[in-house]
């Protein structure tokens, strides 16, 4: 359980989402407006990350999906 920390280029729409362990995904602008499209959602969050990569999406807790869930507006 752990926060994480989420960056977004104003500039490219790029995402990275990284995790206290240093694990980390880089969303393209497409994936990160299904993220946000997302907002409210667990299941879809976590759906919208698996296409992307499943591991990450996997390794993330109930609070990191709320977290995700906060931010992504």
């Amino acid at each position: 359980m752990g926060a994480l920390t989420v960056e977004r280029c104003p500039e490219t729409g790029i995402c990275s989402i990284v995790k206290d362990d240093g694990n980390k995904i880089d969303l393209l602008p497409d994936e990160a407006a299904q993220l946000n499209k997302a907002h409210g959602d667990a299941g879809a969050i976590r759906k919208v990350l698996a296409a992307v990569d499943p591991g990450f999406a996997d390794s993330l807790d109930a609070e990191e999906l709320a977290q995700l869930s906060a931010e992504m507006k």
